[in-house]
């Protein structure tokens, strides 16, 4: 069997019919008696699983990490959700592997309103939230976007700090004042006309460095 066949949020009509393997986090269960149905997430979307031996699905839990083997079939025209890009279909599972089970949560994935001090305790919750997924994928688009462009205009990208090494009988950094952030500083680089003096000299006529922050 293998990993996965297809990734949560790529489900749709097409593949109906079709048995394929899933993996990822458990976002919901719902026990209706008879049924229990997952929502089933990674960082495509989510779809639903139907498993066909509800005993199966007892124990499992939010962010428990599975594995689910079944026939994808069409939800009933009153069971769509519209709301979601897989939500016309399902899959009907009859192979479910539990691969890692989660302890209590803290709180809840893409919970509101949570303690900062206690987001930041455990980060990797925070990040699997939808707010986080979005934007840090979207600072990863908007990076590569500068990339492509910088390199289709022949510049490479040159980390400078990689080139130098601080120490401490040297000159100080500038520090300089956080507007948004009262007795906040950051460090200002000594000369980077230095680093851009050196990649011209050095053949780098064309370089470029995106700045972390």
């Amino acid at each position: 069997m293998s990993w996965r066949d297809i990734q949560c949020g790529e489900l749709r009509r097409e593949h109906v019919g079709q048995r394929l393997t899933v993996a990822g986090w458990v976002d919901t269960r719902r026990d209706h008696g008879g049924l229990v149905f997952v929502d089933l997430r990674d960082h495509t979307g989510k779809l639903q699983l139907v498993l066909k031996e509800p005993d199966v699905g007892h124990e499992l839990r939010n962010e428990f990490v599975i594995q689910a083997v079944g026939e994808v079939a069409a939800r009933a025209p009153e069971a769509v959700n519209p709301n979601l890009a897989t939500g016309a279909v399902e899959i009907q599972v009859d192979e479910l592997r539990i691969l890692s089970r989660s302890t209590p949560l803290p709180f809840q994935v893409g919970e509101e309103n949570v303690d900062e001090t206690t987001r930041l305790r455990y980060r990797w919750l925070d990040m699997r939230g939808e707010r986080m997924q979005r934007n840090l994928r979207l600072s990863h688009q908007a990076i590569a976007g500068m990339r492509r462009t910088m390199d289709e205009l022949g510049f490479i990208d040159v980390w400078t700090p990689s080139m130098t090494r601080g120490t401490p009988e040297g000159a100080r950094d500038f520090l300089v004042p956080v507007r948004l952030q009262p007795g906040k500083f950051f460090a200002l680089a000594q000369s980077p006309q230095l680093f851009k003096q050196l990649c011209m000299i050095g053949g780098f006529d064309r370089y470029y460095q995106i700045a972390t922050c």
